[in-house]
């Protein structure tokens, strides 16, 4: 129980975003390679720690690399258009099928590799813990069967905390690296000059989940119980 239940959420609420503040803080934003590589690492933990079947866990990784990659790609594919993205819903469906704990990893590798061609910064490691945080909370609400069932609850809250979680966490980072005072007046005006580009975001994950949601999903669902994956029999 302590395994499998304590040690991923404390990886995934605690020690993931104190490596994050530690890298921003203390390193300066400077070692961000380190940091991202860092976080990138201890996500897959939650993933391994609940391996069930040691004998598809390379057939697993398989999976996984492939939905990364098509995430990468779906995110290089809309260079053009700031914050259109399908990355984030794709991997929101990918969580739901294969469980929280993969889309947390699947997030985390995939805003790593797709910044090989956007381009790293001290950014980084907070866009890389955003979109960890934001597949793996939106998939735990829909853990829900209610939620579950209907598509369109499910883009309303992949929309909701693509918007608040992973603009937070994006934001913060904006605070902490270039932000020479923590005044009031510089949090609120670093915090509400990303409203519009977060909504942006969160609005296309939304439209993007109420249409894509239903036919990825099957596929994938159909994936897992063929190949008997992540628990599956």
């Amino acid at each position: 129980m302590l395994k499998h239940k304590i040690i991923p959420y404390l990886l995934v609420f605690l020690l993931v975003p104190a490596a994050v503040l530690l890298g921003a803080l203390f390193l300066k934003g400077k070692q961000y390679y380190i940091t991202a590589i860092l976080i990138t690492a201890l996500s897959f933990v939650p993933f391994i720690l609940n391996l069930k079947k040691k004998k598809l866990a390379a057939r697993e990784l398989v999976i996984m690399a492939s939905i990364s990659a098509i995430a990468v790609v779906s995110r290089v594919a809309f260079f053009q258009l700031p914050q259109v993205k399908p990355m984030c819903a794709l991997l929101i469906i990918s969580a739901i099928i294969f469980g929280k704990e993969i889309g947390f990893a699947l997030g985390a590798l995939s805003m790593f590799l797709s910044n090989l061609f956007f381009g790293q910064g001290a950014f980084t490691p907070f866009q890389v813990l955003g979109m960890a945080m934001t597949v793996y909370i939106a998939a735990f609400i829909c853990e829900n069967n209610f939620v579950r069932k209907s598509p369109l609850i499910i883009s309303l809250v992949g929309g909701i905390v693509c918007f608040l979680v992973y603009g937070f966490i994006v934001d913060t980072s904006s605070l902490l690296l270039m932000a020479r005072s923590f005044s009031l007046g510089s949090v609120i005006s670093i915090y509400s000059s990303g409203v519009v580009f977060n909504a942006i975001h969160g609005v296309t994950t939304c439209l993007i989940l109420l249409v894509g949601y239903k036919p990825v999903s099957e596929k994938l669902e159909r994936v897992k119980i063929k190949y008997e994956l992540f628990g599956e029999k």
